[in-house]
C-alpha cells in the first residue's frame, strides 16, 4: 500500500465517496497534445503531402505517420516533470503562431524570417498584430496552452521516471527511423524536390528555426570586421572632378520588377520616371527575400552563392571601402537600420517628423521626407560624397501607409494591414499605389539634382527584394529561397547620370542603356558602384562592374 498521502479525506459518516479524476500519463498528454497539433495546426503540411504524394497512397500514409512520430520524438525530449507542461504549451502558441501567419499570407517561418523579425522596427512589426491575428493566437494558441496546465497528470515516481524516459525516447526514435528507412526510395526525392512539406510542419520548422538563429546569433556575437579594400582610392578621373561629387545611392523596399511601369506593367505605375532619360534594367535579381538577407549581401561582394552573415560581419564592406577611399558616406533610414552595413560609419540618421512634417503627417514618413535631405546636401556638401537613402517603399501589409490618402491613383486600395479584410484587387491597388510614391520620390530627386550646377551628381536605384501578392497563395516576402517565386526575386534597377558626371567619369549613359536587357544582380552593386565613382581598388572586379567597358580607356 503507498504511503503517498491520499489528495482527499476519508468520507465521513452518510457520506459518498468523492469520485475519482480522471488522470493522464504524461504520454497520454503528448498524444492528446500531438493531435491537436497535427489536426489542428498543421493545413500547410498536410496540404503539401497529399499533393505531393496524391499517387502514391502508401507513401502518403506513410510519411504522415512519420512525420507523426517525429512530433511525438519531440514530445519525448521535454516529458520530465515541470517541464512537460510549459514545452507542450509553447509548442501549441508556437504553432498557433507560424500557422496563422501561413494561412493568412503563405509565409513559412525559417531562420532568416526569424532574423528579419528580430531586426525589424516595432512601427513596422506592428502592422502584422491585426484582430484577425489575436484571435487567431487566442482561440488555436493560447486557449488550448492554457487547458494542459488544467488537465490532472498522474504523478510518476522518480524510480520510474529514471528508466521510462530514455526509453520513450529509445523506441519513439526507433519507430521514426523504422518508417524512414523502410520508405527511404519514396520518401529522399520527395523531401528533396519539396522542402516547402517540412518548412510547413508546424511547430517543428519554426522550433528549428529559432534554434538555427540562436546559433547564429551565437557564432556572430564577437567577430570583429577583418581590413578589406583599404588600398582603396580616387582614380584620376574623380581626382580632376572640379565639383564635388553626390552620388545618390536609394536602396529600394519591397519593389518588385512585376509592378514597375518602366518595365512593361500594364498599368503607368513609373509615369514621371518615364519622362525621364533614365537607364532601366528590366532583368535584375535579388540576393536574398528579406532586408536582413538582400542588404548586407548587395553592400558585400560575396555574391548571392557566396552570402553569409557570418562572412559578412567578418570584413568590410562597400561603405567602408568608400570611406576608405576618402569619400564622405551617409546612412540615412526610413525603414529598419543599416542591418549592419554602417555600423562603423557612426551614428545612423533616421527620417523623423522633424526632417519634413508634412512627409511624416499620416502616422508614419513615406520616402517624400528624403527629398529635403538631398537638397540641403547639395547646397552645403564640400567633399565627394555617397548618401545611402533606406528607403520603406513598398513595405507591406500597410502598403496604404506608404503614400498620402489624397495621392492614390489606383481606387479602391486596400485601407487595412489584414489582407482578409480586402479584396484582392484592392490589395494591388494599395502596392501600386506605394510604386508611384517610389516614382515620384525618384523622379523628384533627378529633377532636383539635374536643376542645379554646385555638384555633379548621380543616382543609383535598387530595390532589396520584391513582393507577392497572393499569386499561389502567397503574400509579402522572405520567402525561403529554395521557394521563393519570381515575384520575391525580381527587382527594379535604375541609373540616371547628369551629364556632367557622366564628363567627369568618363561613362557614358547610353552604354549602360545598351546593357539594359541583360541579367544582372545584387552581385553587381558593389562593382559598379565602385566604378562609376572611379575608386580604384584591387577587390573591385572588372566582370561585375557595369561601368567597366563604358569607360573610356577601360578604367
Amino acid at each position: 500500500m503507498s504511503s503517498t498521502p491520499l489528495p482527499f479525506s476519508p468520507p465521513g459518516p452518510g457520506r459518498a465517496p468523492a469520485p475519482s479524476r480522471v488522470q493522464l500519463s504524461p504520454w497520454g498528454l503528448n498524444l492528446l497534445v500531438a493531435a491537436y497539433l497535427l489536426l489542428a495546426l498543421n493545413g500547410g503540411l498536410w496540404s503539401a503531402i497529399f499533393r505531393v504524394f496524391a499517387k502514391d497512397p502508401v507513401a502518403l500514409v506513410a510519411f504522415g505517420a512519420s512525420v507523426s512520430v517525429l512530433l511525438l520524438l519531440l514530445m519525448a525530449f521535454v516529458t520530465l516533470p515541470r517541464l512537460q507542461r510549459p514545452a507542450l504549451a509553447l509548442m501549441i502558441l508556437t504553432a498557433a503562431v507560424a500557422e496563422h501567419f501561413r494561412a493568412a499570407y503563405g509565409v513559412l517561418i525559417d531562420r532568416d524570417m526569424i532574423q528579419n523579425a528580430m531586426l525589424t522596427t516595432t512601427t513596422e512589426s506592428k502592422h502584422l498584430f491585426t484582430l484577425q491575428f489575436f484571435r487567431d493566437i487566442g482561440l488555436w494558441g493560447v486557449l488550448p496552452a492554457a487547458l494542459i496546465f488544467v488537465l490532472p497528470l498522474k504523478p510518476v515516481r522518480l524510480r520510474s521516471l529514471i528508466w521510462r524516459w530514455p526509453l520513450g525516447i529509445a523506441l519513439t526514435t526507433a519507430l521514426l527511423l523504422g518508417l524512414l528507412v523502410s520508405n527511404y526510395r519514396s520518401f529522399a526525392p520527395a523531401v528533396r524536390n519539396h522542402r516547402e512539406m517540412l518548412a510547413a510542419f508546424q511547430p517543428g520548422a519554426p522550433l528549428r528555426a529559432m534554434a538555427r538563429y540562436g546559433v547564429l546569433r551565437f557564432a556572430t556575437a564577437d567577430i570583429t570586421a577583418a581590413p578589406y579594400g583599404r588600398d582603396a582610392r580616387p582614380g584620376p578621373l574623380l581626382q580632376a572632378a572640379q565639383k564635388p561629387v553626390l552620388f545618390v545611392l536609394f536602396v529600394g523596399e519591397t519593389a518588385r520588377a512585376q509592378n514597375f511601369g518602366l518595365n512593361g506593367y500594364g498599368r503607368d505605375t513609373t509615369p514621371e520616371l518615364a519622362k525621364l532619360d533614365v537607364v532601366n534594367f528590366t532583368d535584375t535579381s535579388s540576393c536574398g527575400t528579406s532586408t536582413a538577407v538582400s542588404v548586407p549581401c548587395m553592400f558585400s561582394d560575396l555574391g548571392t552563392e557566396g552570402y553569409a552573415q557570418k562572412r559578412f560581419l567578418g570584413r568590410e564592406n562597400l561603405v567602408d571601402i568608400l570611406a576608405h577611399a576618402g569619400l564622405k558616406v551617409e546612412w540615412i533610414d526610413n525603414n529598419t537600420g543599416d542591418q549592419q552595413v554602417a555600423k562603423r560609419l557612426g551614428p545612423v540618421t533616421r527620417v523623423d517628423a522633424t526632417l519634413d512634417p508634412a512627409a511624416c503627417a499620416g502616422g508614419e514618413c513615406t520616402d517624400a521626407a528624403f527629398l529635403p535631405i538631398i537638397k540641403a546636401r547639395m547646397e552645403t556638401i564640400t567633399e565627394n560624397t555617397v548618401l545611402v537613402l533606406h528607403m520603406i517603399g513598398s513595405h507591406g501589409p500597410a502598403y496604404y501607409l506608404r503614400y498620402p490618402a489624397d495621392q492614390a491613383v489606383f481606387k479602391p486600395d486596400c485601407r487595412s494591414s489584414a489582407f482578409a479584410d480586402c479584396k484582392a484587387e484592392e490589395i494591388v491597388n494599395a502596392y501600386d499605389n506605394s510604386i508611384r510614391m517610389t516614382d515620384h520620390v525618384l523622379a523628384e530627386t533627378v529633377r532636383m539634382m539635374a536643376a542645379q550646377d554646385r555638384v555633379i551628381p548621380a543616382m543609383y536605384f535598387v530595390s532589396d527584394h520584391g513582393e507577392s501578392l497572393g499569386e499561389k497563395g502567397l503574400y509579402l516576402h522572405a520567402a525561403p529561397m529554395f521557394m521563393a517565386p519570381d515575384e520575391q526575386r525580381k527587382v527594379p534597377f535604375v541609373i540616371w547620370l547628369s551629364q556632367a558626371f557622366q564628363d567627369a567619369m568618363q561613362v557614358p549613359q547610353a552604354c549602360l542603356a545598351a546593357q539594359s536587357g541583360a541579367a544582372v544582380s545584387h552581385d553587381n552593386l558593389f562593382h559598379s558602384v565602385l566604378g562609376l565613382l572611379d575608386i580604384r581598388t584591387s577587390v573591385r572586379k572588372d566582370a561585375l562592374d557595369l561601368s567597366h567597358d563604358c569607360r573610356k580607356g577601360g578604367a
